[in-house]
């Protein structure tokens, strides 16, 4: 289970059996950022972690 979290609860997820890759990541932003909103609304901010998996190319176009 892949949970986008904020302060009121999930916002999105993707369930998937077995490992996440790239692609997968770089789909799931795609389905994540369509349910954000521009800055300064409501979930407008990403917030992630330095894990292996966001600095991979695309992310920062994408975001």
């Amino acid at each position: 289970i892949l949970p986008a979290l904020t302060t009121s609860g999930i916002i999105y997820s993707h369930i998937k059996v077995g490992m996440h890759n790239g692609n997968y990541f770089l789909n799931y932003l795609c389905g994540l950022l369509d349910v954000m909103n521009p800055y300064p609304a409501p979930h407008s901010v990403l917030v992630m972690d330095n894990c292996r998996i966001h600095h991979i190319d695309g992310v920062e176009e994408l975001c």
